[in-house]
Formats: structure tokens, C-alpha cells, sequence
């Protein structure tokens, strides 16, 4: 199945929130991985996007995305965007703004502690806060 950004959604229905923050399988309710690629060239990213696969441990279900992770901390954010300060890969400081499923109170407590946090970033939305 190709995936684009129409279907955030759908994706946003199988991360499991209240389940260690994983990614479930729609078919089988099993564990889903990210499986990142091939780097993909593309001018307008400060990052290096993947192609990426995103399946299933159990069944047969997979779905092709784009994706990359970004280190950096949650300068701003409302329900639907997050604005994440970090570092472009030549080390010039960045403001990225990306829209996002995470948790509204997940998000506060990351910009009041300021901590440094890596974001991963699924056809240009944040999906997941890793670590």
C-alpha cells in the first residue's frame, strides 16, 4: 500500500497511545516496526528522508512511507502542529514546523523541561517521541 499524507489518519488510529506508545497492526493488533531504507534526495528537507516500510512483526500487513528523526526540543506546539527547535545536518539551528498525533500533555511537559528529544518524523507528520 502506498502511503501519503492523506492518510495520517489511518495511521494516527493504529499508534497505540496508552499501549508503550507503539504502533498496532489494523489486521492483527500486533506490533508494527519502521524499517527506514534508501536515503531519499530531497532539496526542501534540512534532514535526510528515508523511504520506509512500516510493518507488521506477525502478519503481512506493510505499508511504504517517508521518514527521518529529527533531534531537538519542542520550541512551540498547538493540537494539530509542533514547532521543533534543533539542528540541520550542517549544524545551523532550525525551526521546523510539522503537523503531529502526539499527546497534548506529553508535548507541555516537553517544552517545560526543554529536554533534547528525538522526533520521528512519518511522511511529514510526528508520530513518535523517541526515548
Amino acid at each position: 500500500m502506498k502511503y501519503n499524507k492523506n492518510h495520517m489518519e489511518f495511521l494516527s488510529k493504529i499508534w497505540d497511545r496508552k499501549n508503550n506508545q507503539v504502533l498496532i497492526c489494523p489486521l492483527c493488533k500486533g506490533k508494527m516496526i519502521v524499517v527506514q531504507l534508501e536515503p531519499i534526495q530531497d532539496v526542501e528537507n534540512a534532514y535526510v528522508p528515508y523511504d520506509t516500510i512500516i510493518e507488521c512483526t506477525h502478519c503481512d500487513f506493510k505499508i511504504s512511507a517517508e521518514s527521518f528523526s529529527i533531534l531537538g526540543s519542542v520550541k512551540d506546539f498547538d493540537l494539530k502542529y509542533i514547532q521543533i527547535a534543533s539542528w540541520s545536518p550542517s549544524g545551523s539551528r532550525v525551526i521546523s514546523r510539522y503537523e503531529h498525533i502526539l499527546d497534548y500533555d506529553l508535548l507541555k511537559k516537553l517544552k517545560e523541561s526543554t529536554e533534547l528529544k528525538e522526533f520521528l518524523i512519518v511522511n511529514k507528520q510526528v508520530i513518535q517521541v523517541i526515548g
